[in-house]
């Protein structure tokens, strides 16, 4: 199931509320019990404790999960117990087993590891690691020191090639002490055996358990026997015929039999009778002749009826009698959904936007194969694994459907117009502002809201409409800042956009443009247009990289000479209008390169030599000096 225990806090208010109370003080059970028993014992106690897995200990003064690396919190197993905020990973393993209705005579109610080790071992039904193999039910038992006391317990889940599959509770993670699934090697030190349950699936045995204890003491050595007329036999050819059920699920079961044979004679087939009626049971051979004395005997039974209790025993032919054993009925998993829950019923989305919605089947065990994700209207919006994308504005509804148990949930989505992307503003005078926009939406949008605020705290009053895809605002405070929003509107007031991000514009004067720049002799002339209201202007250059502005001089006029350049290098230049209120934006930089002016005739020089900048007498002897008047 898709994210499924990641899902579980978030669809826990749909599902209901769940809680433990301990001191007076009531918890949130986020992790309840959604199995419903089998009357399989280790299909269920391992279904009820995959269905805890995340649990963990909440602080008892809030309430919260405890953070890493903090202990002693509140557990409802501990509360289920009787000791709230005691180390509880026994207590976890035990209300598991209560939970899945299995006896106290099977799983005791003891809260310690070490305890539960002595009954099990009382019973022979403990087992050091060495030598044995583990399989899903058995409950494994820990020190991580290496000692020989446990300390800590889980239930076994799975076993493939070294590893061992567990389920435990109050184990250390990065999340703090929880329920987690957990893998570990089977020959690691810190594992010390294993216990097996004698798991007694009585709620499935349709027979009658002293058929055992009439046929000990009527025929001896345990046997019990019936012909193929179902009429008793004085023979103790058979110690005992067992049947179990395995790995049940809504449409398959795995048949578990065993022949012990007592007799000389070898079995000539056996195998199992199995049928949805005790009365008419049909056999299904496994084997033929064998002259081993014990067999085992394995059948996988597919293609069956989800929730249908079925009826089977072992068999075995031995010397032309068929001998049987009790008869068992297990019922198949009903994984059918009966509900689908979703993490949002409504959603709302702009064209082009896309959001995921997730979705839970509940009950956790139930077949989440085949959802299926539709809409009502896909020009609308679209959804692909809970990924819904607005394709056009208007109404349509997702839902999640399974066909498997006839469920399904619905999310109404309203697609949007989309926000316009982009906002440009610019002075036409110091008292009006020309607001301009991008926009991708092609379809469904009838026209344009513009709002504006002096604050962006402030509130956004419309100001106006337009089809268009610019407006003018006009009879502004010169001087002052604006800040401008706009809304794409659809046909219906809900298919309108959100509100665009905020653009600010100061109203002040219009920016000048530049019109010429030219270098003349030793210096590099601007001029520019006229801007209405500029008592003046200012001028800017930076040298070498542009955009590093400082102020070189003013203006009242429209053009400027600068004097103070160097041959070779890079000058750029803007220019801002300004009067008494406000001043421009820069206007658009223009560049040049001063190149190197070529040299004066002599006879300029000769006139103007006593003109020169730095008005120096010249000596009459460095006149006639060749090299300063010979070029």
């Amino acid at each position: 199931m898709k994210k499924v225990f990641s899902l579980i806090l978030a669809f826990v208010m749909v599902i209901g509320v769940f809680s433990f109370t301990s001191e007076g003080v009531t918890y949130r059970d986020n992790f309840p019990n959604t199995h419903r028993n089998t009357g399989g014992n280790t299909a269920d106690l391992i279904a009820v404790a995959k269905t805890q897995i995340g649990y963990t200990e909440l602080s008892t003064s809030t309430g919260k999960p405890l953070a890493k690396g903090q202990d002693g919190g509140y557990t409802k197993y501990g509360a289920w117990f009787g000791a709230p905020t005691t180390a509880w990973c026994a207590f976890f393993v035990v209300w598991c087993a209560n939970q899945a209705n299995i006896s106290t005579s099977v799983i005791p109610r003891i809260g310690n590891c070490a305890s539960l080790v002595n009954w099990f071992s009382q019973r022979g039904q403990y087992f050091k690691k060495s030598g044995f193999t583990p399989k899903a039910g058995d409950l494994i038992f820990f020190n991580w020191s290496g000692g020989s006391t446990a300390k800590h317990i889980g239930i076994v889940t799975g076993v493939s090639g070294n590893n061992v599959y567990v389920v435990e509770g109050n184990t250390g993670s990065s999340q703090g002490y929880r329920a987690e699934a957990k893998t570990r090697k089977k020959n690691a030190s810190y594992i010390l055996g294993y216990a097996r349950p004698a798991y007694n699936d009585g709620s499935t045995y349709v027979g009658s358990y002293s058929f055992a204890a009439y046929a000990a003491s009527k025929y001896g050595s345990g046997s019990y026997s019936s012909g193929s007329s179902g009429s008793g036999s004085s023979t103790s050819q058979l110690a005992v015929i067992t049947a179990t059920a395995e790995n049940v699920t809504a449409h398959s079961a795995t048949l578990m039999g065993k022949v012990n044979n007592s007799s000389s004679y070898g079995i000539s087939s056996s195998g199992f009778y199995f049928g949805e009626s005790k009365s008419s049971l049909k056999k299904k051979k496994v084997k033929s002749y064998t002259s081993k004395k014990s067999i085992s005997l394995s059948l996988n039974i597919e293609d069956l009826t989800v929730d249908k209790t079925y009826y089977y025993c072992t068999y075995a032919v031995i010397n032309g009698k068929t001998y049987k054993g009790p008869v068992y009925s297990f019922v198949t998993v009903d994984d059918r959904p009966e509900k689908i829950v979703l993490s949002q019923n409504s959603l709302v989305l702009g064209i082009g936007e896309t959001n995921e919605i997730f979705s839970a089947v509940l009950p956790l065990n139930a077949n989440s194969e085949q959802t299926k994700w539709l809409t009502s209207n896909e020009m609308v919006a679209t959804a692909q694994n809970g990924i819904i994308k607005g394709q056009g504005a208007g109404n349509c509804v997702i839902t999640v459907k399974s066909d498997y148990g006839n469920v399904s949930a619905d999310c109404n989505v309203t697609v949007t117009l989309s926000p316009v992307k982009k906002i440009c503003t610019e002075n036409v005078s110091q008292t009006s502002i020309r607001i301009s926009w991008e926009d991708d939406n092609i379809h469904d949008i009838v026209g344009y809201k513009i709002y504006r605020s002096t604050s962006l705290d402030a509130v956004f009053t419309c100001i106006g409409k337009t089809t268009t895809k610019e407006f003018l605002d006009s009879s502004l405070e010169e001087g002052k800042t604006y800040y401008y929003q706009v809304q794409c509107l659809g046909v219906s007031e809900e298919f309108n956009s959100e509100m665009s991000k905020a653009a600010k514009e100061t109203a002040s004067l219009p920016t000048p443009v530049i019109e010429t720049i030219v270098q003349k002799d030793w210096t590099v002339n601007l001029t520019w247009g006229k801007t209405d209201g500029a008592d003046k202007y200012y001028i800017y250059r930076s040298e070498g990289m542009p955009h590093h502005f400082r102020l070189i001089g003013e203006s009242q006029n429209t053009s400027f000479t600068d004097n103070k350049t160097k041959n070779g290098e890079t000058y750029f230049y803007a220019v801002a209008a300004k009067n008494e209120v406000s001043q421009s934006k820069l206007s658009k930089e223009v560049s040049l390169t001063c190149n190197e002016v070529a040299p004066p005739e002599k006879d300029f020089i000769t006139k103007n030599l006593f003109d020169f900048t730095l008005k120096k007498q010249i000596d009459k002897s460095r006149f006639d000096n060749p090299f300063f008047v010979k070029f």
